[in-house]
């Protein structure tokens, strides 16, 4: 097939899908066109990987007036320059004949305003609705009268937005069950789910010396975890206490861990927490896993359809002691501990393989382009 894929994601997981989509749909012979307005060309960007690459430019003047360039962004170059430059990417996809669109997020507003536009036929990649229009925990909580109006009414056009660009997509996939399950409640959409995977030839088991040291890959953010993840630390005895080992993502090409030590700190590390309370899915603990290194997650979200209890890992409650006791389990049982890191990798390459992921995507995409 002939597939145009649009996206535009900042340095993340979910960019790092995009490539692997690009890469494996190219290995599966089709020709793969990229549309985006994503110029930052880091280790995730799936341009080495595409036939074409078309870029459009998206970078509005900004005014120096913190008032007015906050409404300026929102309301002049989101709501209106971004509509009309999808617009724009959608004639031009539409004019270049595919068979196939396969749409991914917009930083801007979620769900692109390109869905309501493309005349050829289009499937969604929607890893979640628009959070801060559906979770309570991300609401306003403090701030003056003035800001509130003004955030509740930016906040209400987009979901509108949001929503509409979504119902006007003619097929949904997913990244779990359990974001399929916020989609029906969201929009009244029935989406397909389409697992993401782990390149297990990169991110694998190494020879190191193993530090006493627990991994943490995420912000310094209660929404993430992190307040659980430093409780459950203090709550262990100073004789055990390992050092938790934060890696967050970073904005600057120069900042960020390669992909190489990032599989070192994997590697060095006894076992590593995902802690998020609505992570859909989890591409952190699937790299973890296929490293051998087992995951104490959340029993939330998508965690739940990857951590196999007992076996790659736990299941845990939100409760520091609980992750402090199962943090205990690594410590002190060595022999139990190097059993689960040989089945987290077993179940990695049992289940969670791109190259696995990538052909039954492939199905369902020539599926859904008759």
């Amino acid at each position: 097939m002939k597939i145009a894929v649009f996206y535009n994601i900042d340095f993340s997981g979910a960019k790092r899908v995009v490539k692997e989509h690009v890469k494996g749909l190219k290995q599966h012979g089709h020709a793969v066109d990229l549309y985006t307005t994503d110029e930052a060309f880091d280790i995730f960007h799936p341009k080495p990987y595409s036939d074409k690459t078309f870029i459009y430019s998206f970078s509005p003047f900004v005014i120096n007036l913190p008032v007015l360039r906050r409404v300026k962004s929102d309301f002049i170059d989101t709501f209106i320059l971004l509509r009309r430059l999808h617009e724009k990417i959608a004639r031009d996809i539409d004019n270049n004949r595919y068979d196939l669109v396969l749409v991914h997020t917009d930083i801007y507003t979620q769900a692109p305003f390109l869905l309501r536009f493309l005349k050829t036929k289009n499937v969604y990649y929607c890893l979640e609705p628009l959070r801060n229009a559906y979770e309570y925990s991300l609401r306003l909580k403090s701030g003056n009268l003035l800001n509130k109006l003004y955030e509740n009414l930016n906040r209400w056009i987009r979901k509108r937005i949001d929503l509409k660009n979504v119902l006007s997509t003619n097929e949904l996939l997913t990244i779990s069950l359990f974001s399929r399950e916020r989609i029906i409640a969201a929009y009244d959409r029935i989406a397909e789910v389409s697992y993401i995977g782990v390149d297990e030839n990169i991110f694998k088991p190494v020879k190191v010396n193993k530090k006493n040291q627990v991994l943490f890959v995420a912000d310094k953010d209660p929404i993430y975890g992190y307040d659980l993840a430093e409780k459950a630390i203090n709550l262990i005895p100073t004789e055990f206490r390992p050092t938790l080992k934060v890696i967050t993502w970073k904005k600057e090409n120069s900042q960020r861990l390669s992909d190489k030590e990032l599989i070192m700190t994997y590697n060095e590390s006894l076992v590593t927490l995902s802690l998020s309370k609505l992570d859909t899915f989890g591409l952190v603990s699937l790299e973890s896993l296929s490293c051998g290194v087992p995951v104490i997650a959340l029993n939330v979200a998508g965690y739940r359809e990857i951590i196999e209890d007992g076996k790659s890992g736990f299941l845990v409650d939100f409760r520091p002691e609980e992750i402090a006791e199962k943090i205990l389990f690594f410590i002190k049982n060595k022999e139990a501990a190097e059993k689960m890191a040989i089945e987290s990798r077993k179940i990695i390459l049992a289940k969670w393989k791109w190259q696995s992921l990538i052909k039954k995507l492939d199905n369902k995409l020539r599926i859904l382009s008759k």
